[in-house]
């Protein structure tokens, strides 16, 4: 039976690289997503609770908005064994992966 692991890179281009690493090393092409970030449509409701926590983040709300507007991407991968989880770890580390 197959787990998922997903991963998070700070830029899109690391995820890329990583993910081109993992399907040279041997993973399957089904078995590996790659996902971009995107900012989601402003509401009231989300502007209005994102307001509230901008204040109480550590910097202010230029901080806040710093932090919601960097690119990144998620890597999903695949793994049958803890071999693979650990390789696929491995190689995804390589290119500054943190967990999701």
């Amino acid at each position: 039976m197959s787990r998922t692991i997903h991963r998070n890179f700070p830029q899109p281009s690391d995820a890329e690289s990583a993910r081109s690493a993992l399907l040279s090393g041997g993973f399957a092409l089904a078995s590996v997503k790659l996902t971009r970030h995107a900012e989601l449509p402003p509401s009231v409701a989300t502007s209005t609770v994102g307001n509230l926590l901008d204040a109480l983040t550590p910097g202010g709300p230029a901080a806040a908005a710093a932090a919601r507007h960097r690119a990144g991407a998620m890597l999903s991968v695949d793994v049958y064994d803890d071999d693979e989880r650990e390789r696929a770890d491995a190689i995804m580390g390589g290119f500054g992966a943190t967990e999701a």
